[in-house]
């Protein structure tokens, strides 16, 4: 599917245009935003010979990159990153490949992107400033890209604080729980540190297309990816103290069982050295002929056992240990949390709806957070 807005020559706001037109209206606009999900080779191939991209970008945007990378042309910059997906009940990245030009925005894609969707439906209620030209808009849109991150960690932070009660109680739960979490933290971090390495250059080096207000804009991204690392980092080092506590409390559990186990051994040990006594198949046994020598033996035997075990006690030797916790199902990580991702997209529309109605620009969304 491929998709055309136009930024006419002295307007203020993109339109939608058709695809067909491309030509003419790049001709007579002042720049223009192509946007292509699921691309086919023939419509890459076509819009590379209109907008003159390489056969090197041609081929990034038709192979899936696993890293976020950022490649500057003579004309143009071509930026890869990451934005989160919606698909599934399962926590996934999107990738997103960007072509800045001069006079063009090219965004292509697997399917849809919230962000992409998002900005595309607010782009007649936008402020001037986030369409004066291409890469302002692209700094936009990985803005909002990246703001969907904040909400998922912040729900982590919470999974972890939830997990450390039943963590300290042993509850075998926590294990699939704690594993689903490092494994969907590993998958943010691996996109996240290289993507805001991207940002970092876009915010600091100066390239043609991307004039010093955009700049300021990838400042404000970088700030975003900066803190999304450090909390996935922090949470790392979280979830492996959770699982430390997890298995202290299960050592601690079974050496209650064993300090039980072993305080019943030593109480049967005496009983079975008595019972071994008059066991033995001799017949000159002083005791074998009492009458009442069974329930004497049986009443000693009784006092023996007793009396050890409440030593025990008063020793502090045994417990009651904690076995009432049975598991019950392992936790889908942060899969379960990306609906909240939708949050400041919904946020972000509430802001920029305000500060159209106010004829002012929103606060927090065009340069750098304070």
């Amino acid at each position: 599917m491929q998709r055309m807005m136009v930024l006419p020559q002295g307007g203020e706001i993109l339109v939608p245009a058709d695809p067909a037109e491309m030509e003419s209206a790049y001709r007579d606009a002042a720049w223009i935003w192509i946007d292509v999900a699921d691309p086919s080779r023939a419509e890459i191939a076509r819009l590379g010979r209109f907008l003159g991209l390489s056969a090197r970008t041609l081929d990034d945007m038709l192979d899936p990159s696993e890293y976020p990378k950022l490649d500057p042309y003579d004309d143009y910059v071509f930026a890869v990153f990451h934005g989160l997906g919606t698909a599934t009940d399962r926590l996934h990245t999107v990738e997103i490949d960007m072509a800045i030009g001069a006079r063009f925005l090219l965004t292509v894609h697997a399917g849809d992107v919230p962000a992409v969707e998002w900005t595309i439906d607010q782009l007649g209620e936008m402020p001037t400033e986030y369409t004066a030209n291409p890469g302002r808009l692209a700094a936009h849109l990985a803005e909002i890209s990246s703001r969907r991150y904040l909400p998922l960690l912040d729900a982590l932070d919470g999974r972890i604080e939830d997990l450390e009660e039943p963590a300290a109680l042993a509850d075998p739960v926590v294990l699939g729980d704690i594993q689903s979490l490092r494994r969907d933290a590993v998958v943010l971090r691996r996109i996240t540190a290289p993507q805001r390495d991207v940002f970092a250059r876009l915010a600091t080096s100066r390239f043609d297309p991307i004039d010093p207000a955009a700049q300021g804009q990838f400042a404000s991204v970088y700030d975003d990816q900066r803190r999304i690392v450090e909390s996935l980092e922090s949470a790392r080092v979280l979830l492996a103290s959770v699982l430390d506590t997890y298995r202290s409390a299960v050592a601690e559990n079974m050496n209650q069982v064993m300090k039980v186990l072993t305080v019943f051994s030593a109480i049967l040990l005496p009983l079975s050295l008595m019972a071994g006594i008059y066991g033995m198949n001799f017949v000159n046994i002083p005791e074998l002929e009492w009458r009442v020598g069974y329930f004497i033996l049986l009443g000693i035997m009784a006092t023996t056992a007793v009396g050890l075990w409440l030593y025990f006690a008063r020793r502090g030797f045994i417990g009651a240990p904690r076995l009432d916790k049975l598991p019950r199902t392992v936790g889908k990580g942060l899969g379960g949390l990306v609906h909240l991702t939708t949050t400041p997209l919904r946020i972000v529309g509430y802001i920029i709806q305000e500060a159209v109605e106010e004829d002012s620009p929103p606060d927090g969304l065009g340069g750098r957070q304070t």
